[in-house]
């Protein structure tokens, strides 16, 4: 067989190999949504540095709200915990949580993230990653921002827009 033939044939195999993966790949989709939170636990420790500074646990419940319409993350029941440090007197701070996201079957989405209190707007905005699931969303993945802001007393909102990697079905 000549070089010609044998580079044409492995140039047929390799685009083949190519469109065979390439219909594997699972493309990222972008949604965004809501959750309302209640706060169900709240314990600080005053840090004694400045008026107003502490370090907080703080657990909430919520209920998620797909804003597209879609049913992905709507009515879907949220568990989230933080580590907080932040200073009450001027808003500034940091939070650090997980949530666990579960759907109507029972299957759960684990989320990390991460955030700063915005003293100008008094909002907290960060990022967020799902970092794996169990039943239908192992192996789903996303990077995404939040922000979130008070409403009331202990319940607050958190807006989010994600890029999601669902798993393959």
């Amino acid at each position: 067989m000549s070089r010609f033939k044998i580079m044409a044939l492995i140039a047929l195999f390799t685009f083949a190999l190519g469109l065979a993966l390439a219909g594997d790949a699972v493309a990222g989709e972008k949604m965004k949504g809501r959750c309302n939170w209640w706060t169900v636990k709240w314990e600080q420790i005053e840090v004694g540095d400045q008026e107003g500074h502490v370090f907080a646990i703080w657990e909430g419940k919520g209920i998620g709200a797909n804003k597209e319409g879609k049913s992905f993350h709507d009515g879907w029941i949220e568990w989230s915990s933080s580590l907080n440090d932040q200073n009450l007197k001027t808003g500034v701070g940091t939070a650090h949580g997980y949530e666990i996201v579960t759907d109507p079957d029972g299957d759960k989405i684990f989320v990390s993230w991460e955030a700063r209190w915005d003293p100008t707007t008094g909002k907290l905005k960060g990022t967020h990653d799902i970092v794996n699931g169990t039943g239908k969303w192992e192996g789903i993945r996303s990077k995404g921002t939040m922000a979130a802001h008070m409403v009331g007393q202990g319940q607050f909102v958190s807006d989010w827009e994600m890029d999601i990697e669902f798993p393959r079905r």
